[in-house]
């Protein structure tokens, strides 16, 4: 068709033989990642179910061990949960349940989450100050908690308020334990349990504001009031401040990796392998939470 003759109808058709071609394969592509999407979420779903599985499985036959074996494969085991629960799912479904139970039981609501999300946050992050893995357990357990009072008005603030400060005991629980570790571990083997040494020096003392950027990435993916909440909470300063703990460890770490031999400090891989306390003892102290409530 000549655009002499008919312009309009020229300049639609020239536009859209142009456009049909790549819609048409934008549209094949999308269909491609809607599957591909799906595919992924089956493979996460089928692969926490195998290690939940192998994980029980493991669990017995260790149990049939002979000391010391027994105790050295049941305490890697738990290890080996701890290091999987963030992509487990299960650090979220804990926190679900127990805040859940709190509000089902409806006595001192605020003061209770906060003892569970400290346990949780204490056992999850343990020795492991590493400022990333830090950020992750805080936002999946507040998180959880933010969802919680979107569904439950009534109790939020308490929810919110219990959440954040236990989180933030736990960080600082975590921190301590670290620095007592540190100072009290022989020089040779300090280094093993210090993983990431270059990030966490430089982050660490960071600590404060990359808790506070974590609150307010939940608070961006909250409803309206939820989000107003959460940053009045944030922001009145009834939480303890992180820094000094966070520099105490800083101090320690340079410390130490000032009086100890490029060998030692090669050696840091086998941090995994120290200082990881099994996750039963936060559902443990969760339950005994909860049960001296109901008493």
């Amino acid at each position: 068709m000549q655009l002499a003759q008919k312009p309009k109808e020229a300049i639609k058709e020239i536009i859209e033989a142009t456009r049909r071609p790549r819609i048409e394969k934008i549209q094949s592509l999308l269909a491609q990642i809607d599957k591909l999407k799906s595919e992924i979420e089956a493979q996460k779903s089928e692969l926490k179910n195998d290690l939940l599985e192998i994980f029980d499985n493991l669990e017995k036959e260790s149990e049939k061990l002979p000391e010391p074996k027994r105790q050295e494969a049941l305490q890697y085991l738990q290890e080996c949960k701890l290091n999987s629960l963030e992509f487990l799912g299960i650090l979220a479904e804990t926190t679900e349940s127990a805040i859940l139970t709190t509000l089902e039981n409806g006595q001192n609501i605020k003061e209770t989450i906060s003892e569970i999300t400290k346990d949780l946050t204490y056992q999850t992050i343990d020795i492991n100050v590493d400022p990333r893995h830090i950020k992750d357990v805080t936002k999946t357990i507040f998180s959880v908690a933010a969802t919680i009072a979107q569904a439950s008005i009534n109790h939020a603030d308490e929810i919110l308020e219990g959440a954040l400060i236990g989180i933030k005991q736990g960080i600082k629980k975590s921190i301590q334990k670290f620095n007592e570790t540190i100072e009290f571990t022989p020089d040779e083997a300090r280094a093993m349990i210090i993983q990431n040494y270059d990030e966490i020096v430089a982050n660490l003392g960071k600590i404060d504001e990359i808790y506070l950027q974590t609150i307010q990435e939940v608070a961006k993916e909250a409803e309206p009031g939820i989000k107003e909440k959460i940053l009045q909470i944030a922001k009145e300063g009834v939480l303890e401040k992180l820094a000094v703990e966070a520099q105490n460890a800083i101090n320690l770490m340079k410390k130490s990796f000032d009086t100890i031999t490029p060998t030692i400090k090669a050696s840091t891989d086998e941090a995994k392998k120290l200082g990881l306390r099994a996750f039963e003892i936060a559902r443990e102290k969760i339950e005994e939470t909860l049960n001296a409530i109901k008493k």
